[in-house]
């Protein structure tokens, strides 16, 4: 009867679009967790599980990508026309007048608008994703909202929500230019069917059935049924404090591509690969350092009892190093970064020139 009333109430929610099985309404098919490759992929997102919690990496969007590509791409003609137009127009005798000034100032104000807000947002970090946290214990989801028309006015507040798990609607939104779909959460007033809390997983490159599979067997299951891989899944500091150049090392670590101590090793492997990409990788470290994390309100801190001991998921713990890396005094880490933008700006630089000359 239960089912029947959550399934008629999907069907008074126009936003939805294919539906996934209730919490607790049916049994877990745990043959989606046997796609070794997908499950692999959701034990690198997850950033901690333990017997109160677990919270997954928040999700970058591909508009950060584009962003950056915009950044090269403007910032690259903002420097020809400075290199080039300018200098022989604005700056040669008898031929400047106030006509060129207004020009220059629109061109730096719309071309370099990537780069101001990309430094804004490195230097302020100011929250633009938050992370979601499933409460096992207190069977409750709780996470941070604040709408996006509010994504220039930093000093808005984020609202805490917490919502119970049992009352989550499963949803994948179909995009055609996606081979995934990411599955989306919600939380709908049985009354009017309304949506009153929608949770924006955002990972298009899991397998929304595998996530959804996953979530679900970490909330209603015991931890011996979890896929948890203690090669792949490692813990990493709550607080957000540490070092921007830590939290970039993570895209890395969970690529296999650096160590996960932290140390010096495959520094030549991580600069060849971050010399190139380097304004993207420390966008996504920033995007995880100042998320806004429910882990820190007082509200989501009485809910949880768990003493950081006898973790009974297999996680490999923070290491000296790291825990070094993240506090910033880790200048192995610190110095590598470091060299890698040095070299990208000197690739960047080198290409501006040689197109000008």
């Amino acid at each position: 009867m239960i089912e029947d009333k959550h399934s008629e109430l999907a069907k008074h929610i126009r936003e939805l679009q294919t539906t996934l099985e209730r919490p607790y309404s049916q049994e877990i098919d745990k043959s989606l967790l046997d796609n070794k490759a997908e499950v692999d992929f959701l034990n690198k997102e997850i950033a901690n599980i333990n017997p109160d919690y677990m919270t997954f990496f928040p999700s970058y969007f591909w508009y950060f990508y584009f962003g950056i590509g915009w950044l090269y791409f403007s910032t690259f003609w903002l420097c020809h026309f400075f290199l080039d137009d300018i200098g022989k127009v604005v700056f040669i005798p008898n031929k400047f007048s106030y006509f060129d000034i207004i020009i220059t100032f629109f061109w730096v104000l719309i071309f370099g608008t990537p780069l101001f807000l990309l430094l804004y947002q490195l230097i302020r970090k100011t929250p633009i994703r938050t992370q979601y946290y499933f409460l096992k214990k207190e069977q409750k989801v709780a996470y941070y909202y604040r709408p996006i028309s509010y994504f220039f006015k930093p000093s808005y507040p984020f609202e805490l929500k917490i919502v119970d798990y049992k009352d989550i609607i499963a949803e994948i939104h179909t995009m055609q230019t996606n081979n995934y779909t990411p599955l989306n959460l919600y939380v709908a007033d049985e009354e009017t069917g309304n949506i009153t809390h929608h949770i924006r997983l955002h990972d298009v490159r899991a397998d929304p059935h595998v996530h959804w599979a996953f979530i679900r067997t970490y909330m209603e299951s015991p931890a011996e049924d979890m896929p948890i891989d203690p090669k792949i899944c490692q813990a990493y500091p709550a607080d957000t404090s540490g070092s921007l150049f830590a939290y970039s090392d993570i895209i890395y670590r969970k690529q296999d591509i650096l160590n996960k101590k932290h140390s010096g090793g495959g520094i030549i492997i991580m600069l060849m690969f971050s010399s190139l990409f380097v304004l993207g990788h420390l966008l996504q470290g920033n995007n995880y350092q100042c998320s806004k994390q429910a882990i820190l309100h007082p509200e989501v801190k009485k809910l949880l009892t768990w003493d950081g001991k006898n973790n009974p998921y297999p996680i490999a713990p923070i290491t000296p190093q790291a825990e070094k890396a993240f506090k910033g005094k880790n200048w192995q880490v610190n110095i590598r970064w470091i060299i890698a933008i040095a070299i990208n700006l000197f690739l960047f630089i080198s290409i501006v020139i040689e197109y000008n000359s």
